[in-house]
């Protein structure tokens, strides 16, 4: 290059070179501690050498101080510190480090390549420079990604980019002249790979198409959470669903005495968790084939109630010491509300409706993505809540031999149907280490917070916060789940009968009811109140005037139900499945067909288990044990009949899997679970 641009003169400032104003003090600086033996001092060599220069030192000064020319410091600074970096600015001192490559090499030699494979060094470079339309061809095609509905082809490889290549340059003549790449064992695979890996790191929005499609390409246009910080206790919480990794069963009492098991292919867990604590503030056991809005409910119902240590049956001493939901801090905590709710877009379908119960209850903000940052399917939005999953199966239910894994491969040949069968691994045991679980969790360091636990995080920053928290009515929170509609009231004098409502498929009256034939006709409101016992409903005149508590008629008035068991047995009957005789109990007559139906022929109701469930709930504590500790004799019993018999079983031996704090006998069986009887 000439210098002709250079005044070598002292008395001339050279800040001004090439007509471009140089100002050192915008130049960005390498990592200089990084730098060792010679190529550390040629850097400060230089580096003096071009401060020198700029500050109008003479070219002996130059020479005297740092063994360079003052040309030298000239092309250094033309050559190396001004020309532009990567990263759009200029080099500066970065240009000054001793075997850095600031332009890519430009072959000038006709290539020539020798026995050995050498001297083509620079040669896709040279044939793409004397092809400009090649050139541009192939970086299309290398960043050309899926767009609209078009059947294009999203995944090629290395290979297939190199072949259209190879198939170019045979069209150009290469091949027939025995140019390069044709004159390589390889063929320039290695160069040309090279070249579309620099291409795509050139294209960041290509190299994700390329990597992971549209939805990596979505998340490079979201940041990294600074904008958006949470910053104080009970801001936000993060809420999902999650399907548990396992296979587990349900015991059916038969009618000749003892039970079968069939397996439950759905459980699912929804959780709610504080961001700021990472406390875990309640959660649902769902037995539903999908999550639903009740589901939604019930876990914000138990977030803002008293959360409870239940019995467990595999370990005396399951529960850590100060384990438990927020609650188990004190009154204080009990009913906390937040102002921010996180969900993802499938949960957000559900959260539509429960939307108006967080608004007036809570008054918190249902972050979903259609008004929020986050985006459908995406994982990074609530990591939180991932993370406590990922741990959640990682140290739980993935570790039984019951588990189904998170993909296929993780079975690795095992059965777990055939172990939950032959272990009769229930899933009332499911719910109770589901409970350990959680709560341990809330008592155990967390790295992310300091190694405190979430329940002392909690505390700490409770009591530390700069306002005070609000906290919503018990009495609001019993209404949560309530179900409320307009009924017609039908009946009266001139039909001979009382007047009643009809609330989802059952009949309600009341003898305050029995007395208001002026009200036939007429609407009135209707309140579920009790989500798991709609015997009763409450009732109120459109203008709030309390008409009592209302009693449902037969079949609906003997066991405890939920709305949606008593919508599914009444499908059940309209489409001919059972009959409910005059006088019976719905739920009983429910129950003995579900349990009724042959071995493995229908998978089990998801109604039956939440009947089942609800009984349970409503059975006294002391007769439930008594039905546990019959059921464990009975099941001893069996067990030495079949060992005086032979042992014969049409079940295969299986060891035990139940979670157990001391070693489990080999071969021995958990006791089936059924301690609410209907009937």
């Amino acid at each position: 290059m000439q210098v002709r641009d250079a005044d070598d003169s002292c008395h001339c400032s050279r800040r001004t070179i090439g007509r471009r104003a140089i100002d050192t003090s915008l130049w960005a600086s390498p990592d200089e501690g990084a730098l060792e033996g010679e190529r550390r001092a040629l850097y400060f060599a230089r580096k003096q050498a071009v401060s020198l220069y700029l500050s109008g030192a003479t070219a002996d000064t130059i020479k005297r101080l740092t063994a360079l020319g003052a040309k030298q410091a000239y092309r250094l600074i033309r050559e190396r510190c001004l020309e532009t970096h990567p990263d759009g600015r200029p080099y500066g001192w970065r240009g000054l480090v001793p075997w850095t490559r600031i332009k890519h090499y430009r072959r000038h030699r006709k290539i020539h390549v020798s026995q050995f494979g050498g001297g083509a060094v620079g040669a896709l470079q040279a044939l793409l420079d004397a092809q400009p339309e090649l050139r541009q061809a192939f970086e299309a095609r290398i960043l050309a990604g899926a767009s609209g509905k078009r059947l294009v082809e999203t995944r090629q490889s290395k290979r297939r980019h190199c072949g259209w290549l190879l198939d170019q340059l045979r069209e150009l003549g290469c091949e027939q002249r025995n140019e390069w790449p044709f004159n390589t064992a390889t063929l320039g695979y290695v160069s040309i790979g090279r070249y579309i890996d620099r291409v795509l790191s050139a294209n960041p929005r290509a190299l994700a198409a390329a990597s992971g499609g549209p939805d990596l390409v979505s998340k490079l246009k979201t940041g990294d959470g600074t904008g958006r910080p949470v910053q104080k206790f009970m801001q936000r919480v993060e809420m999902d669903a999650h399907k548990l990794d396992g296979r587990f069963c349900v015991s059916l009492p038969l009618m000749g005495g003892g039970f079968r098991e069939k397996i439950v292919h759905r459980l699912w867990v929804i959780v709610i968790l504080e961001v700021m604590s990472r406390a875990v503030l309640g959660y649902y056991f769902s037995m539903r084939r999908e999550v639903s809005k009740d589901d939604v409910l019930r876990a914000l119902k138990r977030a803002l109630g008293k959360w409870w240590a239940r019995p467990v049956s595999f370990s005396d001493k399951a529960y850590l010491p100060d384990a438990g939901l927020l609650s188990v801090l004190g009154d204080n905590f009990v009913g906390l509300c937040w102002d921010e709710t996180s969900v993802d877009g499938a949960l957000a379908e559900t959260c539509q409706h429960v939307r108006d119960a967080l608004r007036d209850t809570v008054r918190a903000t249902l972050l979903e993505p259609k008004t929020s940052f986050s985006k459908r399917r995406s994982k990074d939005d609530r990591p939180f809540i991932e993370a406590f999953f990922r741990n959640l199966a990682g140290k739980g239910f993935q570790r039984l031999s019951n588990t189904t894994g998170a993909k296929p491969q993780d079975r690795k040949g095992r059965k777990p149907e055939d172990v939950a069968l032959a272990s009769r691994f229930q899933y009332e045991y499911a719910e109770e280490l589901l409970d350990v679980l959680i709560a341990n969790y809330n008592a155990t360091p967390h790295s992310g917070i300091g190694n405190r636990t979430p329940l002392a995080y909690a505390n700490f920053l409770y009591h530390h916060a700069q306002q005070s928290l609000r906290r919503v009515d018990p009495a609001v929170v019993e209404a949560l789940f309530s179900i409320r509609k307009r009924c017609i009231v039908r009946g009266g004098a001139a039909s001979g009968r009382a007047p009643y409502v009809e609330f989802y498929y059952g009949r309600y009256t009341n003898e305050v009811l029995h007395n208001r034939h002026d009200l036939v006709g007429s609407e009135i409101w209707v309140v579920c109140h009790k989500e798991d016992d709609c015997r009763v409903a409450l009732a109120s005149t459109l203008d709030g005037i309390p008409l009592g508590v209302l009693r449902a008629a037969p079949p609906w008035n003997i066991s405890p139900h939920s709305l949606a068991v008593r919508a599914a047995i009444s499908q059940a009957c309209s489409h001919g499945q059972l009959t409910i005789p005059a006088g019976a109990d719905a739920i009983e007559i429910f129950m003995r067909f579900v349990e009724s139906q042959a071995h493995k022929r229908l998978p089990v109701h998801p109604a039956y288990l939440e009947a089942r469930r609800i009984l349970v709930a409503a059975a006294d504590p002391s007769i439930g044990a008594a039905m546990l500790d019959a059921a464990m004799d009975r099941a001893k019993q069996k067990d030495s009949t079949g060992s005086r018999n032979g042992g014969t079983s049409n079940k295969p031996a299986r060891p035990n899997v139940a979670i157990k704090t001391e070693p489990a006998t080999p071969g021995s069986m958990l006791p089936p679970r059924r301690m609410a009887q209907s009937g």
